[in-house]
């Protein structure tokens, strides 16, 4: 009797933990050199305000820069981007359209950063998905990716924030490999 309740009881806490744990997916493309990233950009993120608790779409671009804070590398806000963009060529992509803000983010990004992150929430479901996508600012090719989400994460800023921290601490891993990678593809 004591082994079987012994079992369920284990076999519960590995249940309700693993409802409870991250699921995660991080992909570094092929080809991709991570080591050369000493810019990363923040653009617009691909966000819809479903519920009243979540952040505002201007909130949550806000976020995504203030989280960066974690990250080891520099991190240029989507506000600064704008400025820069509107001082070297006139154009306020803050003005425009959100399909025509990004054409001309794409075509002025490579002078102001080396990649830059977009990020996509689903969540219309109980359990919030990210997704965080970087690419290379010159190619628009992407370098970096990561799927983040679980049934913890509440549809608010303070969790929100959290899982852009984790993308960040994540990314700066994905930089630390790439490098080590190639300083020992430099000694070969």
């Amino acid at each position: 009797m004591k082994k079987i309740f012994g079992t369920l009881l284990i076999l519960a806490v590995m249940l309700t933990s693993t409802v409870a744990m991250a699921a995660s997916r991080e992909t570094t493309y092929e080809g991709a050199d991570l080591s050369t990233i000493k810019r990363l950009a923040v653009a617009l993120p691909m966000y819809y305000r479903v519920e009243t608790a979540e952040p505002t779409f201007e909130e949550f671009t806000n976020i995504i820069f203030d989280a960066s804070k974690v990250a080891h590398g520099y991190v240029i806000s989507y506000d600064e981007i704008a400025a820069n963009i509107k001082r070297d060529t006139g154009v306020d992509i803050k003005s425009l359209s959100n399909e025509e803000a990004l054409k001309t983010y794409n075509d002025n990004i490579a002078k102001y950063a080396d990649a830059f992150i977009v990020v996509t929430v689903i969540n219309s479901h109980q359990a919030v998905q990210f997704f965080f996508d970087v690419k290379d600012a010159q190619s628009k090719n992407f370098v970096y990716g990561l799927r983040y989400g679980t049934r913890s994460i509440g549809k608010n800023s303070n969790d929100y924030k959290k899982a852009c921290e984790t993308f960040y601490k994540k990314f700066d891993k994905a930089i630390d490999k790439s490098i080590k990678k190639a300083q020992k593809n430099n000694k070969d």
